[in-house]
């Protein structure tokens, strides 16, 4: 029997109309639809919260690159190491920051805080940053030294806004487990936020010169951030895979070449990371979680998987009568057997496709389905319900469809499918031809033909 012909005969066993029969198949590629969606689904917003997560590290943060100094280093050897890096063929931007810890407060409350002595040119200079720093209130303006610009969740804790005063206490280390506390009085110039609290929820920025002098040399970071054309093409397991990966060889090579530039123009005080390796074990507990995500919701695939292979056992059962006059015509048992792994792959590419279709779309409006979610919560409870807990999730889920993913769902779902129908199949071919005449001999419907006399 030729391919076409088993294609054919799989088509009209699916389609026959037998009580019952078309109900199970039915259900059986409803639950691989229904089982393929959250999949889709969890891929597609995992891609889309670790992604989101990791460009507001990595562009307001970490830098693309980050060299950090062994020891407090001189401010103007520093500013003068600034225009070389920039030169350099790849690099977009060199920032001078220093950083620190310290106790800020108000009238109303007190909090630790990170500090970040940056220069305006930070914010001026760099897209990015203001691309994905949302300023709710006020500017980001650190052209006075009396400036500060404030994250969302320390301006809420410190009920402060923009023109209100703040005053920042700093600790230096004398020897003998004593400090020498120093305060410094700040104006709050503006409220920012990264949509990311667990990124920027101690995050204050004070003009660099300032923290120069506020932050002591024995408790300070100073380094230099670097930017890049490329940074997803530097060395990374998030975005350097699968055919993404391969498509970025060119890029790749032209973001290490500038990353070895950068790295010879310091000298032994200074340690260079790039953005991965200067947050390696959040990165690697992001993709452990996406990568256990999508074996649990694999695992739902297989268990609806099974509905195939028992509607395909029902149906050999109700076609015994037919599948035996194929074998007396001559149809092999291979044939029989095929014809019913083409059926299983018939009812996973359909079940697979609709549920890929239906995940996708559920993806794309992943924001406006929480929406809704919290709203119908909200209103049932009689309080505000989050869905996704802004502190540690994005107030916002940047989903941009990853059809590879998909793509490797629907091949699963297919090769689980085709597995699955193996053990109906080599049931319908152990079938005898004469199974018909040890039942009585007489005729009986077969492949939709009517009883004779």
């Amino acid at each position: 029997m030729s391919h076409p012909g088993v294609a054919f005969l799989a088509a009209r066993f699916l389609g026959a109309r037998r009580r019952g029969g078309r109900g199970r198949l039915i259900g059986a590629i409803v639950g691989v639809a229904l089982s393929v969606v959250p999949l889709v689904v969890v891929q597609q917003v995992a891609e889309g919260m670790i992604g989101g997560i990791a460009e507001r590290f990595i562009e307001t943060g970490s830098y693309h690159l980050q060299a950090v100094a062994r020891q407090a280093p001189d401010p103007d050897a520093v500013a003068s190491t600034l225009p070389r890096i920039e030169a350099i063929s790849g690099v977009t931007g060199a920032y001078a920051e220093r950083r620190g810890f310290g106790l800020l407060y108000s009238e109303e409350g007190r909090s630790g805080v990170s500090i970040r002595g940056v220069s305006q040119k930070w914010w001026r200079d760099d897209a990015r940053v203001r691309q994905l720093m949302e300023v709710s209130a006020g500017e980001f303006d650190l052209t006075r030294p009396e400036q500060i610009v404030v994250g969302a969740e320390i301006a809420t804790r410190l009920q402060v806004g923009p023109g209100d005063a703040v005053r920042m206490l700093t600790v230096r280390p004398v020897g003998e487990g004593r400090v020498l506390p120093r305060v410094s009085r700040f104006t709050v110039a503006g409220v920012v936020s990264s949509g990311y609290r667990d990124l920027d929820r101690l995050w204050v920025f004070v003009p660099l010169t300032r923290a120069q002098r506020i932050i002591p040399d024995e408790t300070a970071t100073d380094l230099v951030g670097v930017k890049v054309d490329y940074p997803q093409a530097l060395p990374n397991p998030l975005f350097n895979r699968g055919l993404t990966g391969l498509g970025r060889w060119d890029e790749r090579d032209a973001m290490l070449a500038a990353a070895e530039e950068v790295v010879s123009i310091f000298d032994a005080g200074w340690l260079v990371y790039d953005w991965y390796s200067a947050e390696r074990g959040r990165y690697v507990s992001f993709l452990t979680s996406r990568n256990l995500l999508t074996v649990v919701m694999a695992m739902i695939v297989l268990v609806a998987v099974v509905n195939i292979s028992s509607a395909l056992v029902l149906l050999v059962v109700e076609k015994e009568q037919e599948i035996a006059i194929l074998r007396a015509t001559g149809v092999g048992s291979r044939d029989v057997a095929l014809t019913f792994v083409v059926a299983g792959f018939f009812i996973g590419v359909t079940g697979a496709a609709l549920g890929a279709v239906v995940g996708l779309l559920a993806a794309i409006n992943i924001n406006e389905i929480l929406r809704a979610i919290e709203a119908v919560l909200s209103g049932v409870t009689g309080q505000a319900i989050d869905v996704f807990n802004p502190e540690f999730y994005l107030s916002t889920i940047p989903v941009e469809v990853q059809f590879l993913p998909a793509m490797g769902s629907v091949f699963l779902v297919l090769l689980l499918s085709v597995t699955a129908a193996i053990i109906p199949a080599r049931r319908a071919a152990r079938i005898p031809p004469d199974r018909i005449l040890r039942r009585g001999g007489g005729s009986s419907r077969a492949l939709g033909g009517q009883r004779r006399a």
